[in-house]
């Protein structure tokens, strides 16, 4: 305690000075890893990775004591939480730890997980070298695979479009009896949905269903977002249905997904009864909304209605944006009104 509290304190060198003192006197085998360990618990509460690195590659071996599989953790941690600048250190750290055969913390490894994105962490091209070593703990420690690490390793394959690794991820967790949440099936529904396989999510979603689980509203989101992406709406206004069925909060999000999907299928009539319902259901309409209701106007090619929706975005208080007047003036240059095209930024701000 009183070592950690010297490192927690920020008095590192006292502490060392301790340790060297202990290590000559008759105190000589309590300066042990442990001790050490101690020391980065300390470093590891105020996010000290100098130092921490300093303890396990310099001060323990100077001190003829050797890290072991607790030291390595907890520097892999500090490195882990100390941001982007050092997340390269703490795959280093894990690679390390594998090919000494020290087992990693299954936590940090979760953490190290969810940051591996498509542009991070490759060496020498090819896939980030941090999936392999994630896979490489699954192979390697089992027994410690859960259901947050399993849902990490999803949701970066869902990001990357990924399908035949998140497939044989999906294959592990039934090998080791994983039961998937809501959250396992809303990234499956999701990343089959960025793919346009209407089948594999409808499928993903009845099994969710016989797990005997319940959607949230984030689930729900993934589902008719996937829908509306497959080109598949009358199937996300039956799983809608369902949730009005079961008295589900409807959000923003979800009736903004909806409507896209009418802008997708130029029915700016559908889009503009759904706002109506929205507001009936005292559900706010943002930009996002007003922006996929002019564009299923201006699909549908008809300007007018698409001016009008303008305005009242403007009443409702709802700024416009650059998609508000990308789609806008796309449309009057596809019907030849450039003079409306050019005129409407200051229409908008008179108005």
């Amino acid at each position: 305690h009183l070592l950690e509290g010297y490192a927690c304190a920020g008095r590192l060198p006292e502490a060392l000075e301790l340790l060297g003192e202990m290590k000559t006197g008759t105190e000589g085998r309590l300066v042990s890893a442990a001790a050490f360990n101690a020391l980065l618990r300390g470093l590891l509460t105020r996010g000290a990775l100098a130092e921490a690195r300093k303890v396990v590659r310099d001060e323990m071996p100077r001190l003829g004591v050797a890290p072991n599989e607790a030291s390595f953790n907890l520097l892999m941690d500090t490195a882990a939480r100390g941001g982007a600048a050092h997340i390269e250190e703490a795959w280093d750290l894990l690679e390390e730890m594998q090919s000494k055969s020290l087992r990693a913390d299954k936590y940090t490894v979760s953490i190290l997980t969810k940051g591996i994105t498509d542009r991070g962490d490759k060496r020498r091209g090819g896939a980030p070298r941090g999936i392999a070593l994630v896979e490489r703990f699954l192979a390697a420690q089992p027994e410690d695979v859960d259901e947050v690490l399993i849902n990490s390793l999803l949701l970066v394959f869902c990001r990357m479009g990924d399908m035949p690794r998140l497939e044989a991820t999906l294959q592990k967790m039934r090998e080791y009896g994983i039961r998937g949440s809501a959250v396992t099936y809303g990234t499956i529904v999701k990343a089959y949905g960025k793919t346009g396989n209407i089948d594999r999510v409808v499928q993903a979603w009845e099994e969710m269903t016989r797990e005997g689980l319940e959607a949230n509203a984030v689930t729900y989101g993934c589902m008719l977002d996937a829908c509306v992406k497959c080109g598949h709406l009358d199937k996300a206004l039956q799983v809608f249905a369902q949730m009005k069925h079961r008295g589900l909060h409807r959000n923003t999000i979800l009736y903004a997904t909806l409507i896209k999907g009418f802008a997708k299928s130029k029915d700016p009539g559908a889009a503009k009864a759904l706002q109506a319902e929205m507001v009936r259901e005292g559900v706010s309409c943002n930009v996002v909304v007003f922006n996929s209701i002019i564009d299923a106007c201006v699909r549908a090619n008809d300007l007018s209605a698409a001016a009008e929706v303008l305005q009242q975005m403007t009443v409702a208080g709802v700024q416009p944006d650059l998609i508000t007047f990308s789609t806008l003036i796309k449309g009057y240059c596809s019907s030849g009104e450039l003079q409306k095209a050019m005129r409407l930024p200051g229409e908008v701000q008179g108005g």
